[in-house]
Order: structure tokens, then sequence, then C-alpha cells
């Protein structure tokens, strides 16, 4: 059993179905439909267990940390996000913010990452977005993963689905957790950036994945 494990990871990690694309430095925007789980003791409201609805926003940027033509590549980077949502029945807004020091793998149109932010940011009782303010004893981790469209070597768009939980000090878990699901728009600094001979790499703006260029 154990081999079989085995041998079916390694025809993974060997299968690419295409050459390895470069990865330039890039920064990105995210829209993303979202909504809290258990998030009563993150804003220290009872009500905010259940809530309705919510969007997610983030903002990013990461650069390759290994070779950029490697079959797997890894980038690191910071993520800022501000997540809303309103508290089922009543609709007080609530909002949470972060900013993720994090990491990416990327392996042919896919990726997946990871998170951490140290401080978090909550807002005040039926205020919303406007009354953010730090959020002390509470730190949040993020996971993601998205499958990327490589439209033109300038601009690429990822639909990402990620998680995001709280920290309090003592243990306390919450929100349990922020869910996101959605788009990001990614606009590399350099697309030219490790690429020779044949030029750059990229799918097409007509129908994702190479078809019809």
């Amino acid at each position: 059993m154990v081999r079989t494990i085995m041998m079916a990871l390694w025809i993974c990690l060997s299968w690419n179905p295409r050459p390895a694309q470069a990865t330039s430095a890039y920064y990105e925007a995210g829209t993303s439909l979202g909504g809290f789980s258990g998030a009563g003791a993150f804003f220290n409201q009872p009500g905010a267990a259940n809530t309705s609805g919510g969007f997610v926003g983030s903002l990013s940027v990461y650069a390759p940390v290994t070779r950029p033509n490697a079959f797997g590549r890894l980038q690191a980077g910071l993520q800022t996000r501000i997540s809303t949502s309103t508290v089922a029945g009543t609709s007080d807004a609530l909002a949470m913010g972060s900013l993720h020091v994090g990491a990416r793998l990327e392996i042919w149109r896919l990726y997946v990452g990871a998170g951490y932010s140290p401080w978090t940011w909550v807002s005040k009782p039926q205020q919303g977005i406007s009354s953010l303010h730090l959020n002390p004893g509470f730190s949040s981790f993020l996971a993601e993963a998205g499958l990327i469209w490589r439209v033109i070597p300038e601009f690429q768009i990822a639909a990402c689905f990620g998680l995001e939980y709280g920290m309090e000090r003592s243990g306390i878990q919450s929100p349990l957790p922020v869910t996101e699901y959605g788009l990001r728009f990614r606009f590399p600094f350099n697309p030219k950036e490790g690429n020779s001979g044949s030029g750059v790499e990229f799918d097409g703006f007509r129908y994702p994945f190479g078809v019809m260029k």
C-alpha cells in the first residue's frame, strides 16, 4: 500500500503537461464572496456566531524565492485582507482586517499557500469597516489554493478558495473560519523575466488554458 502511494505521488510530481513557466514578482488584488463562522469571541458579540453573506478583499505582493523555471516554484510575500459580513437577523455590520506574511507553492496552473498575521483588526459593534481598530490578543492563520489563467504575460486571473482562522492568546479560535471563494487579479512586475528563446508562454484571452490565443 505504501509503495503504491509513493508511486502515485512520484507520477503526479513528474507529470508536467507544459514546460514550467517563469514566475516574476507580482502584485495581486482579490475580490471574493465570504462569510464568518464562530466569530462571536473575535467580535465580542454573541450574535456574530451566525453571519449572513459577506465579502473578502485582499491586496498582495509576492516574489519567487526559488529558481523561476523550477517545476515547483516557491514564493514569499505579504497579503493584507479585509473581510466583511453582517449578523444574521439584525444586519449589524462586521469587519475584520489582517496582514499576513505568507508563502505559496505554484505548480503548473495550481498554487497552494499559507500565511500568518500577528495582528488583526476588528470593527466596533454596528459600525462596520470604517471603525476597524487593532484587536489586541488575536492573530490569524490563512490557508488558500487557486487555479491560474495566464491571460496575457502582463495579466493573470486566479480562481481561489481560502480559509482564515483567528486565534486568541489563550487558545480560543475565532473566527472559525472566514471562508473565501472568488477571484484574484495578478499583475507581474516583469512579465518577461526568466524567459528566452521562444518567448513568454501564456494562455490567451479568448478562452482559458491555451485554446485559441
